[in-house]
């Protein structure tokens, strides 16, 4: 007698209550939460990046305006100087493109007003007993919200599951790995300053 496949979709039917979408609910605030640190700390290190960059570029015309001598050839040197023009300007193009100040924003409102639906709801959630009207009335508004806002990062969730360990038993290693995908998110901003340290360093050093 064959073993009866279990159907993946059979929690979504386990508990259609109050309590059940309040705990989504607040999970989602969190994530969105999550998100909104996420992007702000991307515009952080991005105008920081840029900052130092163009520092280091008021470095290059200094040096061969009062003659101090380097390591490395003049055309070497004009190469270094270009290259490390375009990764301001890639990097300019990037943040503009991709507008980080402003989804942090949004992330954060959205956040903000699931978290109010949250405090709304939470007095009914300590009756036992089902208002299948209250339950439709929330669950309406809280899709309301997720249809006026975009949607967060698998990542930003991952950090919702390291602040409940009551609901989301990780071992050691998932823990560490959650976290170092949360750190690889900012890779690029170390390359950038690893590769204008090593720059300044063969030029000036050798």
């Amino acid at each position: 007698m064959t073993e009866e496949t279990p159907n993946p979709f059979a929690r979504d039917f386990e508990d259609q209550s109050l309590r059940s979408l309040y705990r989504k609910m607040k999970k989602t605030a969190l994530a969105r939460f999550e998100c909104a640190n996420r992007m702000r700390r991307h515009q952080t290190f991005s105008l920081w990046t840029i900052s130092i960059f163009s520092a280091g570029l008021i470095i290059f015309p200094i040096v061969k305006a009062f003659g101090i001598p380097i390591h490395v050839s003049t055309g070497w040197f004009d190469v270094m100087q270009v290259g490390l023009a375009l990764m301001v300007l890639v990097l300019s193009l990037l943040i503009s493109a991709n507008n980080v100040g402003d989804k942090a924003e949004k992330m954060h409102r959205c956040g903000l007003e699931v978290n109010a639906l949250c405090h709304e709801a939470l007095p009914f959630c300590r009756t036992d007993t089902h208002d299948e009207a209250k339950y439709e009335s929330f669950r309406l508004r809280y899709a309301q919200i997720l249809t006026v806002y975009e949607n967060h990062d698998p990542i930003d969730f991952e950090q919702v599951k390291l602040l409940l360990p009551g609901e989301y038993k990780l071992t050691g290693p998932q823990r560490f790995f959650i976290r170092l995908r949360y750190c690889l998110n900012f890779w690029v901003y170390a390359i950038l300053m690893i590769a204008l340290i090593t720059c300044l360093w063969f030029a000036f050093v050798g």
